[in-house]
Parts: C-alpha cells; structure tokens; sequence
C-alpha cells in the first residue's frame, strides 16, 4: 500500500466503519471497538514521548495506551494504532511516538478520519460558520465533546478539510482549552489524563483457563486479576472515551 491521501484515509476508516458495525457519522466508542476486535489492551503509564504501542501475532492483537495522556489522546492514539493493526503492511512491534512520516502519517490520517467522520462534522457546523470558514467556540467545544478528541487533532482534521486555513487554526488553538471548556459549561475530563489500569480483553479468562489447567499457581492467578482490578472504573470514563 502507498502513502494515503486524505480522500483514501476517508475511504479506509469507512470501510472499517462498515466491518466494526458503526454508522458513517456516529462518535466511535473506542472502547468498544477494542471490545469487538478482541484487541487485548492496557493501559499504563509510558515514557513521555511514547503514545502507544502495538503488536500483532498470529491469531492475536495487543495494544497498550499511555494513560498520562489526555483521554482524547488516547482516543487517538488508539485509532492510530488500529491502523497498524489493520492495514500497516509491516505490522511489527510498533511503538507510537509523534513521528509524522510515512507510515506514521498514514496511520495518523486514517485515525483523524475515523474519529471525525467528514459527514459527521460538517453535519454540526452551521452553513453561515461553514461558508465565512470560521467556526466559533461553542463549535469547537461541541465538536470536541461529540467526538471525543483533543483541539489539535480537530483543527488539524478541519483544515485538511478545507474548513478553516492554518490562520484560523493558530488563533483557535491560542485558546486554553480548559478554560474555555468551563466558560461554556462542559466537563474537562476530555482533556486530562486518566484510564491508568484498565484492561480491555479476555485477559482475565485465559489466566482462569491457565489456572483451572494446572499451568499457573494461585498465587500467580491472583497476582494476575490484582492487574486488571483497576479496570471497574471504566463506567466513570467520559463519552466516547
């Protein structure tokens, strides 16, 4: 596969919109994406410039998300990594660390246009804001809400679409994020970090098959449950988290 243009980044996330059951313009709940792929997935404190990691083995996928990032971020990351797992044609050990070449751009396109379905954001801007390319804040705090991801990725998504020029997009991003969230009344959870100990995966049923087998003790079973314990906490997650 070549490097993708934004048009066949659009193509590729609505085709794995259609195998993941997912309308053209809903939010994705990457979560339950995880869920529906049987991607084993953790979440864990990483080093400061690493997003994520995946790996892909016969049969099984593996993703670990940094949890010190904001959860649109994570969102992010996640679709990025979806890409590797999908589509990479080199899906070896993949650590994600901002690169923005090659591979890496592909992955971040195709994740920008699955989190922010073309359709899906033109459908929330007003005609007036579309056609002056200049949406206001209470846009882009609704749009960042609905869609659960950072200010960056959607001005970014916005300007490759030819909605707003690189102009717009520095005099938007001037603005704090959190106090703006808060001036119009939304929750900031969005925009911090969180997540730290879910795990997403069947991994607590192959530790019980692996105990009921005899090839684990107790102890080891046990030790093993203890890392996924954190995971009740998911149900406080915001939307689209």
């Amino acid at each position: 596969m070549g490097r993708l243009s934004i048009k066949d980044a659009e193509l590729l996330a609505q085709k794995f919109r259609l195998e993941a059951g997912m309308g053209m313009t809903e939010p994705v709940d990457v979560k339950s994406v995880l869920r529906r792929f049987r991607i084993l997935t953790m979440y864990r404190p990483l080093s400061e410039n690493s997003f994520g990691i995946s790996i892909k083995t016969e049969g099984a996928m593996f993703m670990m998300v940094n949890c010190n990032s904001t959860r649109g971020r994570q969102h992010f990351t996640v679709a990025h990594e979806l890409y590797h797992l999908f589509y990479d044609e080199n899906p070896a050990p993949h650590v994600c660390r901002g690169a923005v070449s090659g591979v890496e751009k592909d992955a971040n396109l195709f994740a920008s246009a699955l989190l922010m379905p073309r359709e899906g954001l033109l459908h929330e801007i007003s005609e007036v804001e579309l056609l002056q390319h200049r949406p206001n804040m209470a846009t882009v705090l609704r749009l960042e809400q609905l869609f659960g991801v950072s200010r960056m990725s959607l001005l970014v998504r916005l300007k490759d679409m030819g909605v707003i020029s690189e102009t717009v997009l520095q005099e938007l991003n001037s603005v704090s994020v959190k106090d703006s969230a808060q001036a119009y009344g939304y929750d900031t959870l969005l925009y911090e970090s969180g997540n730290e100990g879910i795990v997403i995966g069947d991994f607590g049923e192959k530790a019980k098959r692996l105990f009921d087998a005899g090839l684990i003790s107790e102890g080891h079973y046990v030790e093993l449950l203890n890392m996924i314990s954190d995971g009740r906490g998911e149900g406080k997650d915001c939307v689209g988290c």
